[in-house]
């Protein structure tokens, strides 16, 4: 059963590891449809006392009239952005403590979608130790981005 489960968190991880450039695009194009729909805007989350948290979108021309449906829009994508980015930087640092050979390996057969034997072609390794070094990649992937399993 742990070994059923550690492979589905591999799955994830490489899912993941693979839409990384995608998830960059939509936080651009997301930030577009804001910058569309609500210029001259603000968006954050705020703590108040008594509750769990809201959103509260401001904007800095008072005559600005904020529409239902826009704002809930505007409220939806920021939390679509904030969702992408959390994936991101949570790659990006993951990433960044791995060794050199393994970010090497990352870069290739993930961000770029490279196969094994390409991988291990550009790497200068047998394919045998390609899967070692996946293997290694994500033992230490599966600590750091433990979290970010559950998003999207």
């Amino acid at each position: 059963m742990v070994n059923r489960h550690k492979k589905q968190q591999i799955r994830s991880i490489e899912t993941h590891l693979r839409h990384y450039r995608m998830y960059k695009s939509g936080i651009r194009n997301l930030q577009k449809q804001l910058d569309y729909i609500m210029p001259s805007m603000t968006a954050n989350y705020e703590m108040r006392e008594g509750s769990s948290g809201t959103f509260v979108i401001s904007s800095t021309t008072e005559k600005y009239a904020i529409d239902r449906i826009e704002s809930k829009r505007a409220l939806d994508l920021h939390e679509q952005i904030r969702r992408f980015q959390l994936i991101v930087d949570s790659i990006d640092d993951a990433v960044g403590e791995l060794a050199e050979m393994e970010q090497q390996f990352v870069r290739y057969r993930y961000f770029d979608g490279c196969s094994v034997k390409k991988t291990a072609e550009l790497m200068g390794y047998s394919e045998k130790n390609i899967f070692v070094i996946r293997n290694q990649t994500m033992d230490k992937l599966l600590i750091s981005l433990a979290g970010v399993l559950d998003f999207y």
